[in-house]
């Protein structure tokens, strides 16, 4: 009876995931510090709206958020014609409570860049509020009623500094390798994009300007060598089978015929 039970069991399973009823669960969306990066960036293109206490929601034709709204719409997005859904993924709701659960931070000593990781998709913080860091002594926030969305440097700004950098712990972070935000693409060494250097990386030289952005890449000296020789080898066999099919198409010549057939004939 009970051998009756799983097998009834089991073919009801495999009935409801067929016809969609029960659909095998899916593996959640992976959130990074890169496309955070690129979502506060799109944001502020599409000119988004400040209002307390939203996070992306959409009103006539465009979205809310404040500040610390404006990360959780990021990690609660589900499209650009719906409303972000707030189930998805638990986070603190304040940007204090943020920092508060945060692994990782560091305070932003303004007269020495090194202090702020070159990293995309940090979370900067000053009492009462919190933006984005997009690389490239850049922060991006939603402000304040009237401000809406802002776009500036870290470094040099005037007032209203901030204070803090942290990892959000909801968002994974580029260690080591190639990334790319707003269509360029760095290369990250031990969590931070490398700036003015050249890297090799397989066969590839690779070079890196102040901004971190790979500027260009050549093939190392070893590689065009290699390159070189292939192309060579190529060619002398595209030259050799030409050659052959020319000696192969091309007809004997009448007077070469009958001179062979005459040493072919037995002499009487």
């Amino acid at each position: 009876m009970q051998k009756l039970l799983a097998a009834a069991a089991a073919f009801a399973f495999c009935l409801l995931t067929v016809t969609g009823l029960c659909a095998p669960a899916q593996a959640a969306e992976v959130k990074t510090g890169v496309g955070l990066s690129e979502h506060v960036l799109k944001a502020y293109t599409e000119k988004w709206k400040y209002n307390y206490g939203s996070y992306g929601q959409l009103r006539n034709g465009a979205r809310y958020t404040d500040c610390s709204g404006l990360i959780k719409s990021y990690l609660w997005w589900t499209g650009d014609k719906t409303n972000p859904n707030p189930s998805l993924l638990s986070v603190s709701g304040t940007g204090s409570g943020m920092l508060k659960d945060a692994k990782s931070k560091g305070t932003i000593n303004y007269s020495d860049w090194s202090s702020l990781p070159r990293t995309h998709g940090l979370i900067l913080y000053q009492p009462g509020h919190v933006g984005v860091y997009v690389g490239n002594n850049v922060g991006v926030d939603n402000r304040d009623v009237g401000y809406d969305m802002k776009k500036e440097p870290v470094f040099g700004r005037a007032r209203n500094k901030w204070t803090t950098w942290f990892k959000l712990t909801q968002l994974s972070y580029p260690t080591t390798g190639f990334v790319t935000y707003d269509g360029n693409e760095y290369y990250y060494e031990n969590g931070e994009y490398a700036i003015k250097t050249t890297r090799t990386i397989g066969d590839k030289i690779y070079t890196i300007g102040a901004d971190g952005i790979i500027a260009a890449s050549t093939l190392t000296p070893e590689a065009q060598a290699r390159q070189a020789a292939a192309l060579a080898e190529a060619a002398a066999k595209t030259a050799a089978e030409s050659a052959q099919q020319t000696a192969v198409s091309e007809p004997v010549p009448v007077d070469v015929m009958q001179a062979a057939q005459t040493l072919l004939t037995p002499v009487s």
